[in-house]
C-alpha cells in the first residue's frame, strides 16, 4: 500500500455481469429527483441519485438495517410494514431491512426476530416491498448468522450454537462447536436461497453481514477464529467463508441484482481487526466483481457501544474511518455513526469520504427527515438524541423498539402521518406544565384543531430536560424542547410562563377540558427500598443534605468530600457524580447495586461512563445502602453480610433519588372542572420515552384503556 492506495479495475466482473448490468435503466422508483428539485435543494449532494450496481437510488439518504422484534413465528409483522412504508413515504433513498437469519443454527438470545429462510414470509415480504417502491425508495434485505454470539436457550428445541471455533461468546457466555466443513457449505446453500426468497418477495438487493461479532465477521477476526485449516490463519483464509456466501448468493440471485456487504471498519481492539484490514477486505472483495457496495459500521460485541454510540459522542463518529475505505475501492461506500444534520450528510458526500449517508436513528425519531430537508423545512425535524432508551435499550430487553422523541415509531398504523383525526367539535383546553408531556399534548391538541393556553410556573419550557442537560454530555438531550418548542410556535397556541397555575386561574379560564402535566419534584425523604419500613432515612433533614437535582440546578455542597446515596442506578445518578467530581470534589458512591450505574447497559452509556468517573476519581461503595447520617458522619450497612460500616467527615450528602409525583393540583382541581387529566410524572415517576407518548395520547384524547393497546394488534379504536 505504500505506492497509494489500490485502485482495481472491474476486470473481476463476469462478461454475465457485465452484459446484465448494461441492460439496466437504472430508473429508482418510481423516479429519481429532477435537476430542478434537486438545485432547489440546500443539499444537491445529499439528495442527487446513485447507482448500486443494477438499481439506483434516488438520493443519497439511507436507513441501515436495524433489529425492531417486530416479527411473530419468525415471519415479519405488517408493524415493519408500516415501519418501512412511512420511510420510505418521508423521502429516504434506501433503505435496508434486517438483521433477518439464514439457518435454523442462527440464534438470537431473543424472541420476535424474522428468519429469512422461511417461505411463508413471502406474502408480508412482498407487502412490504411494494409499499417501499409505491413511495419511490429502495429496500434491500440483510442477511446474517450470529454464529456463536446468541444463547442456545433461545427456543425450546435447545440446539449448540455454531462458531469458527471453540471461543466463549463474549454475548452470553457460552461456548459454540467449531464449524465444520459441511457446516459451512450447508450455511452458504442456506444463505443463496435466502437471497434467492428476497428477489422472489420483491426486494432489490441483498446485504451480506460481516461486521457487530456475527459469523461471518467472526472468520474474518482472530478473536474469534482460531482455525488452522484453509478458514484459518491468514487474512484471505480468514475471508473464504465469506468469499463463499458473497458467490451464492450472486448464483442465486443473479448478475443483475445488488449485492452488497456490511464491513467492520475495525474491532477497537489491539490485535484484531483494524482499518488496514477493513480496507484491504473491501478491495479484496471488489477485485472478485461480486459485489456492488460496502455499507460500513464498526466493532462488535466486546465493545458494541462504539458501533451504535450515545450522545456522549459526536456526531459522525465513523466518517474518517469511512474515508479511508471510500479512497482504496471504486464501489459506492455508506457511512453511518449518529449523523442527523442534513447540512453534515450534505458535506460528507460533497467531500467524497462516502457515497451515501445513514442516518437510521435520526429516521427512527422522525422518518420524513428527508423529504423536509429536500422541502426546506428542517425547523420541523425531529432530532435524535442518542438516548438509546426507546430503541436499542429496549431490544436489549427484548422488547419492540420505538422512540423517546417519536412516539410513533414502531406504531405508524395508529399514530403515523395522516393518521391524525380533526377535532370535532373543536374546544378549549388548558395544558398546565411545560414539560415535554405538557408540551407534546398542547401541540397534538392544536394540530387537531383545539384551542389551547399551556401553562408553565418557569421562565422556559422543558422541565426536566433542562436538567438532564446540564449534565456532561447529555447536551443533544436539548433537541427536546428546542424542537417541540419551533413545531409549537407554528400553532395558535397561548403560552403563559413564569405563571403559577393555581385551582383559581384554571377555572378561571372556562375551558372544557383540563390536562395536568406538572410533572415531579424532588423526593427528599431518602426512602429506599432497601429498607421499606423507614419513610425517613434519619438524619436527611441536616443542612449538609442536599438532592441530586439540587446540583444539577448548580447548588455547589460545601466542602470536600461528599457522600451520593444512589438509588436510581442509572445515567442521573451518574451525572449527578460527574458534576460534582467537575467541581473539584472528593465523590464516594454508596449504591445497593452490585454494579456501578447498571441502568446504563441496555443504553449503552456505561463503557463510556465508566471511563470518564473513574479517570476524575469516582469512589464506589457496592452492595451498600445509608442507615443514617449523623453530622459529618454516614453509616452504612453491607446488604449481604450486614457489616455496618460508618464514613467519616463527610462535608456533603447527597440525594440520587427518584422524584415522587407532583400532584397536588390534580387532587385540588378534581370535581372543580368538568373534564381533567393527568399525564407523565405528576401521575407516577417514569421515563422520558412515557411523557411524551403520553403527551401524544393527550392529545388524541385517547383516555380510556379500552382506546389503548397492550400488544400489536389489540387497538380497535384510535382517533
Amino acid at each position: 500500500m505504500g505506492a497509494g492506495p489500490y485502485r482495481p479495475s472491474r476486470t473481476g466482473l463476469s462478461a454475465r455481469r457485465r452484459r446484465a448490468l448494461a441492460a439496466v435503466s437504472h430508473v429508482p422508483y418510481p423516479r429519481p429527483p429532477t435537476p430542478t428539485e434537486v438545485e432547489m435543494s440546500r443539499y444537491p449532494h445529499l439528495f442527487s441519485p446513485l447507482r448500486i450496481g443494477s438499481v439506483t437510488a434516488r438520493n443519497r439518504v439511507m436507513q441501515t438495517a436495524h433489529v425492531k422484534l417486530f416479527a411473530s413465528g419468525g415471519v415479519d409483522s405488517q408493524r415493519n410494514v408500516d415501519y418501512q412504508v412511512e420511510r420510505a413515504k418521508g423521502g429516504a433513498g434506501l433503505l435496508i431491512t434486517g438483521n433477518r437469519l439464514v439457518h435454523p443454527t442462527s440464534f438470537t438470545g431473543m424472541p420476535r426476530f424474522a428468519f429469512a429462510y422461511l417461505e411463508a414470509a413471502a406474502e408480508v415480504n412482498r407487502r412490504m416491498t411494494d409499499g417501499v417502491h409505491e413511495h419511490g425508495a429502495l429496500i434491500f434485505e440483510q442477511l446474517n448468522h450470529f454464529g456463536l454470539n446468541a444463547s442456545s436457550d433461545s427456543g425450546d428445541d435447545f440446539r449448540v450454537n455454531w462458531g469458527p471455533s471453540a471461543v466463549k461468546s463474549p454475548a452470553y457466555g457460552e461456548t459454540p462447536k467449531a464449524m465444520e466443513k459441511e457446516d459451512i457449505d450447508d450455511v452458504v446453500r442456506w444463505w443463496g436461497r435466502c437471497a434467492e426468497l428476497s428477489r422472489e418477495s420483491g426486494f432489490d438487493g441483498t446485504e451480506v453481514h460481516i461486521s457487530h461479532s456475527y459469523l461471518l465477521h467472526q472468520f474474518l477476526s482472530p478473536i474469534y477464529n482460531k482455525r488452522d485449516d484453509e478458514y484459518g490463519g491468514s487474512l484471505e483464509n480468514r475471508l473464504r467463508f465469506t468469499r463463499e456466501v458473497i458467490a451464492e448468493v450472486r448464483r442465486r440471485a443473479g448478475d443483475d441484482w445488488a449485492v452488497g456487504i456490511r464491513l467492520s471498519l475495525s474491532d477497537f481492539i489491539p490485535g484484531a481487526l483494524d482499518e488496514i484490514d477493513a480496507v484491504t477486505i473491501a478491495q479484496l472483495l471488489e477485485a472478485d466483481g461480486q459485489i456492488d457496495f460496502v455499507n460500513v459500521s464498526a466493532a462488535g460485541y466486546h465493545n458494541i457501544y462504539r458501533a451504535i454510540e450515545p450522545s456522549d459522542a459526536p456526531d459522525g463518529y465513523l466518517v474518517d474511518l469511512t474515508a479511508k475505505v471510500k479512497e482504496a475501492v471504486g464501489l459506492p461506500v455508506f457511512t453511518v455513526g449518529g449523523i442527523k444534520d442534513p447540512a453534515l450528510a450534505d458535506e460528507i458526500v460533497a467531500s467524497g469520504k462516502a457515497d451515501m449517508v445513514a442516518m437510521t436513528r435520526a429516521q427512527i425519531a422522525d422518518p420524513h427527515f428527508a423529504r423536509k430537508a429536500i422541502e426546506g423545512r428542517e425547523d420541523e425535524i425531529v432530532h435524535c438524541i442518542r438516548g438509546n432508551q426507546g430503541c436499542i435499550g429496549r431490544v436489549f430487553k427484548g422488547l419492540p423498539i420505538t422512540c423517546t422523541v417519536n412516539p410513533a415509531a414502531g406504531r405508524e398504523a395508529r399514530f403515523g402521518e395522516g393518521t391524525l383525526i380533526p377535532a370535532d367539535p373543536a374546544r378549549r383546553w388548558v395544558v398546565v406544565g411545560g414539560g415535554p408531556a405538557g408540551m407534546r399534548a398542547a401541540l397534538t391538541l392544536s394540530r387537531r384543531g383545539h384551542q389551547v393556553t399551556l401553562i408553565e410556573k418557569e421562565a422556559e419550557l422543558g422541565g426536566q430536560v433542562n436538567l438532564i442537560t446540564r449534565t456532561p454530555g447529555r447536551a443533544e438531550f436539548g433537541h427536546v424542547r428546542t424542537d417541540l418548542e419551533r413545531l409549537l410556535a407554528k400553532q395558535s397556541i397561548e403560552i403563559r410562563l413564569a405563571t403559577e397555575a393555581t385551582v383559581e386561574l384554571v377555572t378561571s379560564l372556562g375551558a372544557d377540558g383540563v390536562v395536568l402535566a406538572t410533572g415531579a419534584v424532588p423526593d427528599r425523604s431518602g426512602f429506599s427500598t432497601m429498607n421499606p419500613l423507614v419513610d425517613r432515612l434519619p438524619g436527611v433533614d441536616q443542612p449538609n443534605v442536599l438532592h441530586g437535582w439540587d446540583v444539577i440546578a448548580g447548588a455547589e455542597p460545601a466542602g470536600d468530600r461528599v457522600v451520593v446515596l444512589d438509588g436510581d442506578g442509572g445515567r442521573y445518578a451518574a451525572g449527578t457524580c460527574e458534576v460534582l467530581l467537575d467541581l473539584g470534589k472528593e465523590v464516594e458512591l454508596v449504591t445497593p447495586f452490585n454494579a456501578l450505574f447498571p441502568g446504563t447497559i441496555t443504553t449503552l452509556d456505561m463503557a463510556t461512563l465508566y471511563g470518564r468517573l473513574m479517570s476524575k476519581g469516582l469512589a464506589d461503595r457496592l452492595n451498600h445502602w445509608a442507615t443514617a447520617i449523623d453530622g459529618q458522619a454516614v453509616r452504612t450497612v453491607n446488604l449481604y453480610t450486614g457489616t455496618e460500616t460508618v464514613l467519616e467527615n463527610v462535608d456533603a450528602v447527597v440525594l440520587a433519588t427518584g422524584p415522587k409525583a407532583n400532584d397536588a393540583l390534580y387532587h385540588a382541581l378534581k370535581g372543580a372542572v368538568a373534564e381533567l387529566h393527568r399525564i407523565g410524572d405528576c401521575v407516577a415517576p417514569r421515563k422520558l420515552d412515557h411523557a411524551i407518548y403520553e403527551g401524544e395520547l393527550a392529545g388524541r384524547e385517547l383516555w380510556d384503556p379500552d382506546e389503548r393497546y397492550i400488544y400489536e394488534g389489540e387497538l380497535e379504536r384510535v382517533r
